[in-house]
C-alpha cells in the first residue's frame, strides 16, 4: 500500500512539527515548507496528494501560492486545505472555489484535520 503524501505549509516551526508528529503517526508522509516559494518549489518536485497551506507566509503569501499552484499542470487538480489564525472574510472568499477546506486553526484540532485529509483522499 502506498503511503499518502501531504505537503505541510507553515511558518511557524512548533505549528510545523505539531502537525508533521500528528500526519506521521497516522502513516502519511509529509514534505514541509515554511515559505511560499518553497512550497511551490517542493510541490513541483514531490507532487504531493495533498497540501495544506497556510496563509500568512513569507516568500510568497498563501494566497499567492495557492494561485500558482492553481495555475500550474502538476498542482492544479491538487487537494489544497488553508489553514488560517486570521478569520479574514475577503481571503476566504478568494480561496472559494480553489480550496477543498478553510479553516481558522483554532477551530480544527489535529485529529479532526486527519480525519478530513483521509476523507479528500480516500
Amino acid at each position: 500500500m502506498w503511503q499518502k503524501t501531504i505537503l505541510l505549509v507553515e511558518d511557524n516551526e512548533e505549528l510545523r512539527r505539531l502537525y508533521k508528529e500528528t500526519f506521521h503517526r497516522n502513516n502519511f508522509a509529509v514534505f514541509e515548507a515554511g515559505d511560499g516559494q518553497t512550497a511551490i518549489d517542493t510541490a513541483l518536485i514531490h507532487r504531493p496528494d495533498l497540501i495544506l497551506l497556510d496563509l500568512m507566509l513569507p516568500k510568497q503569501g498563501g494566497l499567492g501560492a495557492l494561485k500558482v499552484f492553481r495555475s500550474l499542470p502538476e498542482s492544479k487538480h491538487t487537494p489544497i486545505i488553508i489553514l488560517t489564525a486570521l478569520p479574514n472574510p475577503e481571503y476566504k472568499d478568494q480561496a472559494e472555489g480553489l480550496v477543498q477546506g478553510y479553516y481558522l486553526k483554532t477551530e480544527i484540532t489535529p485529529k479532526e484535520l486527519v480525519a478530513k485529509v483521509r476523507e479528500l483522499l480516500g
